[in-house]
């Protein structure tokens, strides 16, 4: 078997992202934390380099939803790996975003490769599910403290439950922003449901969330 050094195994980790090769990224995630490589490292230059080289390709038209989700496979599975070892303050979150879909709607993939690409790029994500109803996100977000709200939806009759979920949220007093995301969406209906930011896309809305992200941060 072929011993690789640090430098091979982050150049591989990261092309195997890109590729959207799961075995390989699950493979070489395994070496690195057998090699006692540091993770914080292997995190910042493979997985985080290579999720934003996923998203620079989509933003080109090389890359389809297609790419993207086998990309997403590939960076969850590799932080299944690194995240466990990684306890103990090595990993420095961006920032934390609860996310979910409304009550209703069970359609999660938009969601599932936002988180993935989050993920991959040092934010804390706590993933409600779908079909959650307003008093659900109010609940998550009293004990999490989230910094940003994320309500991903597909079907048209999201939009009143978005608005009932924000109508609750910012009723309550929750500070965090809210992003709403999906195709049924756009700059009037964003300003309907009163939410920060909307965005259709799931490479924009990673884009959107760490702005989001890093205006809180420069806020405090």
């Amino acid at each position: 078997m072929q011993i690789l050094n640090e430098i091979e195994i982050i150049s591989k980790l990261k092309n195997a992202i890109i590729e959207g090769f799961s075995e390989e990224a699950v493979d070489l995630s395994k070496i690195a934390v057998e090699s006692k490589i540091d993770l914080k490292h292997l995190l910042n230059e493979a997985i985080m380099q290579g999720a934003e080289e996923v998203g620079k390709k989509y933003e080109d038209a090389e890359y389809f939803l297609g790419d993207m989700l086998l990309a997403a496979d590939a960076i969850n599975d590799s932080m299944e790996i690194i995240r466990p070892k990684m306890k103990g303050g090595q990993q420095e979150a961006m920032g934390k975003v609860l996310i979910g879909t409304p009550e209703g709607d069970l359609h999660d993939i938009g969601k599932s490769l936002i988180i993935a690409l989050l993920n991959g790029q040092g934010v804390e994500v706590i993933d409600l599910g779908v079909d959650i109803p307003p008093e659900e996100f109010l609940e998550a977000a009293k004990k999490e403290h989230p910094d940003v709200i994320g309500i991903s939806g597909l079907l048209t009759f999201s939009i009143s439950k978005m608005i009932e979920t924000v109508i609750l949220l910012k009723g309550e007093g929750i500070k965090a922003k809210i992003i709403v995301g999906g195709g049924i969406l756009s700059e009037e209906s964003c300003k309907q449901i009163g939410a920060d930011d909307w965005t259709k896309d799931g490479w924009e809305g990673v884009k959107k969330i760490k702005k989001l992200l890093e205006g809180r941060k420069n806020a405090i």
